[in-house]
């Protein structure tokens, strides 16, 4: 199954890919919110890339990065790209993907956007989830 994995934000969107049948998970790139045209792109994209499933990480644990507002903002994307979209739409937890995206940087010496590999850390969390069903 082809993955399509977003780390939403207000102002950009990391994006990655996964493969299910290949247990992978890789940064693709960060994208500008541009609203309704956003939600747009990423249906074409889906469609285009013969993606199965798009996971969308939502931040279930407010608190320092993220708060209550955030977690509607995110879920108001999600409704909003399941009335363009032919695929199912999923939430992930996304928490504490932000720091873990950072220490990738840091300590691994990841070159990827944090956000990229917050939608990559999405993908994989995800990707962890569904093997253990």
């Amino acid at each position: 199954m082809r993955i399509l994995g977003i780390d939403y934000g207000d102002k950009k969107i990391g994006l990655a890919f996964g493969e299910s049948d290949a247990d992978l998970a890789v940064p693709l790139d960060v994208v500008p919110n541009m609203g309704e045209e956003t939600i747009r792109v990423f249906a074409e994209r889906a469609k285009s890339e013969d993606i199965d499933l798009v996971v969308v990480g939502v931040p279930l644990s407010t608190g320092g990065h993220h708060d209550a507002t955030q977690l509607e903002k995110t879920r108001a994307f999600i409704a909003a790209l399941k009335e363009v979209i032919e695929i199912p739409v999923v939430e992930q937890d996304e928490s504490y993907t932000t720091a873990d995206s950072i220490r990738l940087q840091k300590e691994e010496g990841a070159t990827a956007d944090e956000d990229a590999l917050a939608a990559m850390l999405i993908v994989r969390s995800y990707l962890e989830k569904v093997s253990k069903m």
